[in-house]
């Protein structure tokens, strides 16, 4: 995954990107902004964005582009100070930002919190059961073994000389995102798959 994809304009998005992207609407919570992308292409609608990363660099790069709310603001520290909001973008992988499956229900039931009724979040995800290679099969099973999902993956983001920390995400199939979401007071209303990577749009109960 290069560089210039975070840089993508919305027409040069995958198909089921912009498909999900379509059910955006009023205020919008951008988690995990990157270089602002998503938006970027919120404010072209005339909504208001909130963009959010834990990157001082990303959150710099949103800045320069010309995002008008950018901050920098770890997943973990969001609460009702940002207002409430609409839609919740977990864009690029996001929705595994909080780590494991329990952290992931703890998450939505915050975003439950910070969301008003008829609220979407709009997210994506990678099934881990597909595509894999013999290694990968493998990793699924020691994470099981451990009493994680099988899709909880340890990685860490580099280009160049630069890297993030180590840091968990989850990946998730449609079937185990359904399961995630029960209590949660979210539901599915929308999923499209593309190979290996599964797009989905919740909504609130």
């Amino acid at each position: 995954m290069g560089a210039e994809w975070f840089f993508a304009d919305h027409d040069q998005w995958a198909e089921p990107e912009r498909a999900a992207f379509d059910h955006v609407q009023g205020r919008v919570l951008d988690i995990g902004a990157g270089a602002g992308r998503h938006s970027l292409a919120i404010q072209r609608q005339e909504l208001e964005s909130v963009a959010i990363d834990i990157s001082p660099g990303a959150v710099e790069v949103c800045r320069r582009r010309g995002v008008r709310d950018a901050r920098l603001l770890p997943l973990a520290e969001i609460d009702d100070s940002l207002g409430f909001f609409d839609t919740v973008l977990l864009l690029c992988g996001n929705f595994g930002l909080a780590g494991g499956a329990e952290e992931t229900v703890a998450l939505l039931a915050k975003l439950h919190g910070l969301t008003n009724p008829g609220a979407r979040i709009v997210l994506d995800t990678v099934d881990p059961y597909v595509g894999g290679n013999e290694a990968d099969v493998a990793y699924l099973e020691r994470n099981v073994e451990r009493g994680r999902m099988s899709g909880q993956v340890t990685i860490r983001i580099r280009y160049g000389g630069l890297a993030t920390p180590w840091y968990d995400l989850l990946c998730v199939s449609l079937v185990e995102l359904a399961a995630l979401l029960e209590g949660t007071g979210w539901h599915s209303s929308w999923a499209r798959e593309n190979g290996a990577d599964v797009y989905a749009v919740l909504e609130k109960d």
